[in-house]
């Protein structure tokens, strides 16, 4: 159905104040990564500013898409991937801060964790809510049938590595003993949304393989999200939810022989036929 003159009218008339917000808030986020590249004691501190300014662009982008949506029955995707794009720089210029890797020691980054020091564990536990909310914003936005659809799975992985590499795991082991500690609460509160967001990127994967991709690589990042959650319930010594994972860990890995042993003897007939 065509778009009138009048809904294109009242569209151009609505959006300016979003626009002009989206607009200023880039402005802002380019000045701050200015500053940031001159000093790099407190660039990592900038990057949590600008984390949080993107992520207000983010969901502004969102709200134009549901303006054109609404207004001229028209979902604005440029908007929606501009959002999709801006969350996964934000997150992987975090990363690039405190590690980039699910896969290592709990302490592997601990030389690292001094440089966001005085960022408090209530703000990184916001921050990092903030990117997924802003993330199932988009996600809810583009819709299933979304050609990047799929890419939103990585997305999550990647969350749920920043906010395991944001953790201190000594500070965590020692508090976690100690429920007068003014971070106990904030600690808990954390250790959760880590724990639950890896388990929504696997799921994630597990659709994206069973829906679309049917590739062995999705199946070997679910592996490598149970590893790491494995690990995380032997430290913390809950050992329900470790038995649970290592029984979905042990039933991933058979999948994965499975398929790669099945390629094999398809690659060995192949080669007979020649």
């Amino acid at each position: 159905m065509a778009v009138s003159k009048e809904q294109k009218q009242l569209f151009a008339v609505k959006i300016k104040p979003y626009k002009s917000t989206a607009e200023d808030l880039k402005k802002e986020i380019s000045t701050m990564r200015a500053v940031a590249r001159r000093n790099a004691r407190i660039e990592p501190y900038f990057l949590f500013k600008i984390a949080v300014l993107g992520i207000q662009r983010a969901n502004t982008l969102v709200l134009m898409s549901r303006l054109s949506q609404e207004i001229q029955n028209i979902k604005n995707d440029s908007y929606l991937n501009d959002a999709r794009r801006e969350l996964n720089s934000l997150i992987g210029d975090l990363m690039k801060v405190v590690g980039e890797d699910i896969d290592g020691t709990l302490t592997e980054n601990q030389e690292l964790l001094p440089l966001i020091a005085q960022v408090s564990w209530e703000q990184r536990l916001h921050l990092c809510q903030g990117f997924k909310e802003s993330i199932q914003n988009v996600k809810n936005a583009m819709g299933e049938s979304s050609k990047w659809r799929w890419s939103f799975p990585d997305m999550h992985m990647r969350l749920a590595t920043l906010a395991r590499n944001l953790l201190d795991f000594k500070a965590y082991e020692r508090i976690s003993k100690d429920p007068s500690h003014d971070d106990y609460r904030p600690l808990q509160e954390y250790f959760q949304f880590m724990m639950e967001e890896s388990q929504l990127a696997a799921q994630e994967f597990r659709t994206k393989y069973e829906l679309s991709t049917r590739d062995v690589s999705d199946l070997q990042k679910i592996q490598r999200i149970f590893e790491f959650q494995k690990k995380i319930y032997s430290f913390s010594g809950q050992k329900e939810e470790l038995k649970r994972v290592s029984t979905s860990l042990d039933n991933v890995n058979e999948m994965i022989e499975s398929l790669i042993g099945g390629k094999k003897d398809k690659d060995k007939d192949k080669s007979r036929k020649k």
